[in-house]
């Protein structure tokens, strides 16, 4: 408990509950509170599945519609108030009370629904009832899609194939929570997380600071490589070798929002580890993407590597202007991507530490294909000019502004988050506009609530990023399927081909057919431009040198399990210890 490692964030969390909140930083806390039936091997590169509180891998169906599971005796919730000073054991049942709580819509609308909906017998029903005037969801109602068929063992029963669910149950939403905790906290819940993972939450500042400590009860973990894992770092496997984790007592996370304020906290020994390098930063600390001979002295260690993730410039389909399926509509939301120079994007603005996305799928996940090009993103404003002129959008009153068709008022408001240094990128959508002779202003809010806004359309133009939550095309895909419109499908994109092809994609299993089709499901979405792809980030991270054990991870979230303090080495560097 002596050991503190000091994190930070770069935007602020909304919450600490599973079933609620789907921004990255909440996530990552949830991640390290809440354990699923699954996670992914530490070292493994590709990511690889492996059980986290699940006594093995799933046994399948040879149809793929039924999977059983079974978890692992003696694994304990750290001790709460609810639980009436008696320990908690985690069992089966928790699982099914949990997984309906991420499509119950009493919880801030079901942001994660779309991961179980259409997916499990009975499910849907139980949804369609809860949504009725004055009804709630009945937890107790029993439903084939998923059962406890005994205190440890969990039956899940699907209404198609699907070879997912495994991934889908590693991800925090899928999180097993105690419904005794839920029951007492009731809307308090983000502040009360109870789960069984290495760390339970000890105090938290909302957008300003979180604690965290080692849970008394978690039952501990070793680490050694996964069954036919690949790509394993053997330095680091060595260096993990026959310890027993967590080692580090306490984790002291910031919310930083001005990246010269975490590189400058960083840079004097008051973080540990900075994580997602700005642009900037990163460019100065290993141009070239080798680390400074300066900063190499220190014995900083430096990671970069391309992540799971795509960023990309997305339209609110339901808004009056910018959105709908009209020709002019579709014109409108060309002609950006037409004026929109991709190369200073890359080059300028973002420094050349991304690489150009052509379609919704990030690099390294099953169904990813680096030669698909997008034909719609070409840098030729005249054309995008062209188009508005034959679809109606003229300068009506002489301003040097084109208005809508019909010469209705025309200005596109650019929805964009506080923290980060994102003066660039508004300044560049703003000169695309302008490319347009099309006016346009920008709008700014703290993260969580951006998201917010996003999830509920409350937006025209805005930008968004996803990172996988499991290393495969459908969880991208499904971002833009037409029933998902809302927390998971944000530009509320509705397309009946695009929807007819996400539903067979999501029931086949990796193959060249498979490809195919979402090479098509690419194509639809540059057409209409719902989206229009930016790109695919280099990530980079730095250490201090008495870090041990860290390795960014392609699900992108914090290991603190795994990660170890050299006390006695950030003392002799330092002089002081926090």
């Amino acid at each position: 408990m002596n050991k503190v490692l000091r994190y930070y964030f770069r935007a602020p969390e909304a919450g600490f509950d599973p079933a609620k909140y789907t921004d990255h930083y909440s996530n990552n806390i949830n991640y390290t509170i809440f354990e699923s039936l699954y996670d992914y091997d530490y070292l493994a590169r590709p990511m690889k599945l492996v059980p986290k509180v699940a006594d093995g891998m799933p046994q399948m169906s040879p149809d793929g519609m039924q999977y059983t599971i079974r978890l692992k005796k003696g694994i304990y919730f750290s001790d709460d108030p609810a639980f009436g000073g008696k320990k908690r054991e985690l069992v089966a049942s928790d699982f099914v009370f949990a997984l309906q709580r991420v499509v119950d819509p009493a919880n801030r609308g079901a942001p994660w629904d779309f991961i179980l909906k259409g997916k499990l017998i009975g499910l849907d029903e139980k949804i369609a009832a809860a949504q009725k005037k004055g009804a709630k969801f009945d937890y107790d109602k029993p439903f084939e899609g998923i059962k406890a068929l005994d205190r440890y063992t969990l039956q899940f029963n699907l209404k198609r194939p699907d070879f997912l669910l495994p991934q889908i149950l590693a991800m925090p939403a899928a999180g097993g929570v105690a419904r005794e905790v839920l029951a007492k906290y009731g809307e308090e819940s983000d502040a009360h997380p109870v789960g069984t993972g290495a760390y339970k939450l000890r105090t938290w500042e909302r957008r300003t600071r979180i604690i965290l400590e080692a849970n008394p009860n978690y039952r501990g973990h070793t680490y050694t490589p996964a069954p036919g894992a690949v790509g394993v770092n053997p330095e680091l496997a060595a260096q993990l070798s026959g310890k027993t984790f967590p080692r580090v007592g306490v984790i002291d996370i910031r919310i930083i929002e001005s990246p010269q304020s975490a590189w400058l906290a960083f840079d004097d020994g008051g973080l540990d580890i900075m994580a997602e390098l700005g642009s900037n930063f990163a460019n100065m600390v290993a141009p070239g993407g080798q680390l400074a001979p300066k900063y190499a002295k220190h014995g900083w260690r430096y990671y970069r590597s391309l992540s799971t993730s795509v960023q990309w410039k997305m339209f609110n389909m339901e808004d009056p202007v910018v959105g709908g399926y009209k020709p002019e509509q579709v014109a409108l939301r060309r002609a950006f991507t037409l004026a929109f120079n991709s190369a200073w994007n890359n080059w300028v603005v973002q420094m050349g530490l991304v690489e150009q996305a052509h379609s919704p799928v990030s690099p390294n996940v099953i169904g990813y294909d680096p030669k698909f090009r997008n034909a719609f993103l070409k840098f030729d404003p005249a054309r995008g000019n062209a188009m508005l002129d034959v679809f109606g959008y003229k300068d009506c009153d002489g301003d040097g502004y084109r208005e809508l068709p019909g010469c209705k008022p025309l200005e596109i408001a650019y929805l964009t988050s506080t923290g980060k240094d994102t003066r660039d990128d508004e300044e560049h959508v703003q000169a695309t506009w302008r490319r347009l002779k099309v006016k346009s202003d920008v709008k700014k809010m703290q993260f969580p609530d951006l998201v917010n806004a996003r999830q509920n359309g409350k937006y025209q133009m805005a930008y968004g990023a996803w990172n996988a939550d499991y290393p495969d095309a459908e969880n991208f895909m499904q971002l833009l399927y037409g029933p998902n419109s809302g927390p998971a499908n944000e530009s509320r994109f509705r397309n009946g081909q695009f929807d007819m092809l996400y539903e067979q994609i999501a029931s086949m299993p990796d193959s060249e057919t498979r490809n195919d089709k979402l090479r098509q499901m690419s194509r639809i979405v540059g057409a209409y431009a719902p989206w229009m792809y930016e790109f695919n980030k280099l990530d980079t991270f730095v250490t201090q040198p008495w870090v041990n054990g860290y390795l960014p991870h392609p699900d992108n979230f914090p290991h603190f399990a795994n990660w170890d303090i050299d006390m006695d080495q950030r003392l002799k560097v330092l002089g002081t210890q926090p």
